[in-house]
């Protein structure tokens, strides 16, 4: 982890914790509610074994899982998940995000093809509510449930190949309709990202995080006043990069920082598993879903 260019504004308040440490950081979620932590990077919350053969499988291009490409219309950005067709995200092919509907028929329908990856090893739906339960001081890790029963989604599988990345953006994801029935049950001060890696590429992959929230007063954007200026940001304000290896777990407020993934250089790929989680209204417990 390293800190570039002067604080103008307000620092990333970040942690790098080693697995023997967990206990000192037991209640980090709630600490990016109370907006005095922005990132942790836990070492090591995953078994490395399994994870590493996941990514290894999953980085070939000679057979194909069932990758969707949401982002295909902006090739900078071609992100491939696996898991779902819909994402529980606004995309280039869908900028407000689908129905949610659509987002839990996917869910039922494409899991299968990210749990078929561990063949058997690795339990990933109990393994991630295992190691957020380690940041969630005490309280239950649950996967949502919608109103007529389906289950929201544990968790994706993405992959960023040579050239790709994810551009500086926020994760505010609450306002789209697929949230209709979440976030009136989650306390939406801000939304968490929870990312795990599965095979890190030979440059790029790392992420950024920026001091710079949603209420920043005139952070600057490109001309077209939808996009942030990378290299003004990056001038104006503190912020800070980590290097994730396999089997480390990194927690984000994603909701309120900005943040990106650099571009990806050389054959490897960048893989992982991840997806969002938040306290309910009441903070009594841990909703995560992708």
């Amino acid at each position: 982890m390293t800190t570039a260019t002067p604080d103008t504004h307000r620092t990333v308040r970040a942690l790098d914790v080693k697995a023997d440490a967990f206990s000192t950081v037991a209640n980090a979620i709630e600490d990016m509610y109370r907006d005095t932590l922005d990132v942790i990077l836990a070492r090591g919350a995953f078994p490395r074994a399994p994870l590493a053969a996941a990514g290894d499988f999953l980085d070939r291009d000679d057979h194909n899982p069932g990758w969707t490409r949401p982002n295909e219309k902006m090739p900078v950005e071609d992100i491939q998940l696996l898991g779902t067709d819909t994402p529980a995200t606004p995309t280039y092919r869908a900028p407000t995000g689908d129905s949610l509907d659509a987002y839990l028929s996917s869910a039922a329908k494409h899991l299968g093809e990210a749990e078929r990856v561990w063949k058997g090893a690795f339990e990933a739906t109990g393994e991630i509510q295992r190691a957020l339960a380690r940041f969630a001081g005490g309280r239950p890790v649950e996967l949502p449930k919608a109103s007529d029963g389906r289950s929201y989604l544990p968790y994706t599988l993405r992959r960023l190949t040579d050239g790709k990345q994810i551009g500086i953006h926020h994760d505010y994801h609450y306002p789209l309709s697929l949230y209709s029935e979440l976030a009136p049950q989650v306390d939406t001060q801000t939304l968490v990202s929870w990312v795990a890696t599965l095979r890190k590429p030979d440059s790029g992959g790392d992420l950024f995080v920026y001091g710079v929230t949603a209420t920043t007063p005139d952070a600057p954007k490109m001309p077209n006043g939808f996009q942030y200026d990378l290299a003004a940001i990056e001038q104006r304000y503190h912020f800070a990069r980590f290097t994730p290896e396999i089997g480390d777990l990194f927690l984000l407020a994603s909701g309120r920082c900005l943040h990106r993934i650099d571009k990806i250089v050389g054959p490897k790929a960048r893989v992982t598993m991840g997806g969002f989680l938040a306290l309910d209204k009441d903070r009594r417990r841990v909703f995560f879903w992708s």
